[in-house]
């Protein structure tokens, strides 16, 4: 299992996007340095969401990767995040799927599930020995 890092900043951020009666999406930005996941930004995406589902917006994906492309955004899409309103940090048949999309990329991109009612957050990555995703323990998860 790799290592993530992640600025406390960056967490309260999304934290304070997700405050809300809906699901939010978004994208983890950063780079693989020392071995580690290193997240330096979060860039929201929700285009329409209910209270167990958000839609992340083709045209926010489409901006981002340009940005990019043409340097204005520093690192490359290392993850993504989402809420969960009171059903606990866990990866649904929807997000294991949605995750599965973004590991065409990479096999070390993160999911981080954020319940905004219980105030917990967890990552997931995909683990080669079992071929699925597992939750990181916490010894892997730093936040500074």
């Amino acid at each position: 299992m790799i290592p993530v890092v992640i600025a406390n900043e960056i967490l309260e951020r999304i934290r304070s996007e997700i405050d809300v009666p809906h699901e939010q999406i978004g994208l983890l930005i950063g780079e693989l340095s020392d071995n580690h996941l290193v997240v330096n930004d979060a860039i929201s995406g929700t285009s329409s969401a209910t209270r167990s589902l958000s839609i992340f917006s083709s045209e926010i994906l489409a901006e981002v990767a340009d940005d990019i492309l043409n340097g204005r955004i520093n690192g490359r899409i290392i993850g993504w995040y989402h809420s969960h309103l009171g059903s606990g940090v866990f990866m649904s048949s929807i997000d294991i799927e949605t995750h599965s999309r973004l590991l065409q990329f990479s096999n070390d991109v993160i999911a981080m599930v954020m319940d905004s009612v219980a105030n917990q957050f967890g990552i997931f990555i995909y683990d080669a020995q079992s071929g699925g995703l597992v939750q990181l323990p916490e010894e892997y998860i730093s936040i500074v």
